[in-house]
């Protein structure tokens, strides 16, 4: 691929744009990471929910989280949401959560 010729006086901020462009922040991340990620985001959702006070955005937040990664690792929505009652405060009512 050819190398693009750019004027010397460009402002820094389109210098940095294409910078980033070139070599993107974000990268994909690995299934190892992701895994790590969930289970790490699993562990937060407990704290919240065992924690005093008005946490109830940061519940919906976390809660949101998981269900994300959840999706990128190819878990079905079941499993998924059986992990959240397991790592949660409130009551399981039988056939809610299946082993």
């Amino acid at each position: 691929m050819a190398e693009l010729k750019l004027p010397k006086d460009l402002p820094p901020e389109v210098m940095e744009m294409l910078n980033n462009y070139k070599n993107p922040p974000n990268k994909l991340r690995t299934l190892q990471e992701v895994t790590a990620r969930y289970n790490l985001t699993l562990e937060n959702y407990k704290k919240i929910c065992f924690s005093s006070g008005n946490v109830r955005d940061m519940k919906i937040a976390t809660h949101a989280e998981i269900k994300i990664l959840g999706w990128v690792l190819g878990k079905p929505d079941k499993d998924v949401v059986n992990d959240i009652a397991k790592n949660s405060n409130t009551q399981v009512f039988p056939g809610q959560v299946t082993e």
